[in-house]
């Protein structure tokens, strides 16, 4: 019998996954606490963990451990040398998210050309006659800047075409243009991307200094939309309000910000009326949860059947 320690409570998908294997004992803590977790570790066989972190201190003190798997495909506070000193293979999710993130990106986009909210208050306002303001617009024909052309950025580039909106795409590390639709427009400078383009939106990884500042934002065409569901830190807020409110800007949509959560008393843009937020869950949301903990509780499985993909193996040199 393997005891199988689940960090907390996942989706309920992963977890009947786990209690079907007649040779495992499965036990969900009752949170998860950094603290909980490492009181529960002893004689654990594998551990399915959530964000909390896992130290050499936490490895010496799980001498039975055989397998760590990530609910998730982050691992910066996992002691990776550690683990493949004893040989334990550490596991993620792989792509499960990427176009959870690129459908968010998209609503965000279809809500600030529609102002689908000012429409939303016209009707609970009694203000029918407003509809002749016309502040909405057409997706198709828009010039769309996607910054950063990964996994998610590619699955926004195919549904924005499908809108029949241009494509632009900034990426320095595109060494293969030609693999890609005929119509894509790739740029070599990302200043003249931004001059070029309406609707901008941020898909690349964490690179130590903004993406979007001030001289960034004088570059845009007037009332240019900003969408940003990749890093917090890709955007200098106090630029984008100075955009907004001299109308370079249009509106923006914020997944991700420098703090989270963000104390939004600190700063003017958390009241501004023409940004539209969500709480940093482009990548979560109940079938992505759900996949999430399927792919964290089958490596567990599949490790105790020797049947362990190298994809999802984060230390392949153990196997």
């Amino acid at each position: 019998m393997y005891k199988i320690i689940v960090g907390g409570k996942i989706h309920q998908s992963g977890i009947n996954l786990l209690e079907k294997v007649n040779n495992f004992e499965v036990i969900i803590l009752p949170d998860a606490s950094q603290e909980t977790l490492e009181n529960n570790i002893s004689d654990a066989d594998g551990v399915l963990l959530r964000l909390q972190s896992f130290t050499k201190l936490m490895i010496d003190n799980s001498p039975n451990l055989k397998i760590l798997s990530r609910n998730g495909v982050g691992y910066d506070r996992i002691d990776i040398p550690e683990l493949t000193n004893r040989k334990i293979p550490l596991t993620i999710v792989g792509d499960v998210n990427s176009g959870s993130v690129a459908e968010h990106t998209i609503m965000f986009i279809l809500d600030l050309l529609k102002n689908s909210k000012r429409h939303d208050a016209m009707v609970r306002g009694d203000k029918w006659k407003d509809r002749d303001l016309l502040i909405s617009n057409d997706f198709s024909g828009k010039k769309i800047l996607i910054v950063g052309f990964g996994k998610i950025g590619q699955k926004v580039a195919k549904i924005a075409r499908a809108f029949n909106a241009q494509i632009n795409i900034y990426d320095p590390y595109i060494d293969n243009q030609k693999k890609f639709p005929d119509d894509y427009n790739f740029f070599v400078e990302l200043d003249t991307a931004i001059k070029d383009s309406e609707i901008i939106t941020l898909h690349a990884p964490g690179m130590g200094k903004h993406i979007i500042g001030k001289d960034e934002i004088e570059l845009m065409q007037e009332n240019t939309i900003l969408i940003n569901t990749s890093r917090g830190s890709h955007i200098d807020l106090d630029a984008l309000l100075e955009g907004l409110q001299s109308g370079k800007l249009r509106s923006a949509g914020l997944d991700v910000f420098p703090e989270e959560p963000p104390d939004i008393s600190d700063h003017k843009v958390f009241s501004h009326e023409k940004v539209l937020f969500s709480p940093h869950i482009a990548g979560l949301n109940n079938d992505c949860a759900a996949r999430m903990s399927v792919n964290s509780a089958q490596n567990i499985i599949d490790y105790f059947n020797g049947k362990l993909s190298p994809e999802f193996v984060v230390n392949k040199e153990i196997l």
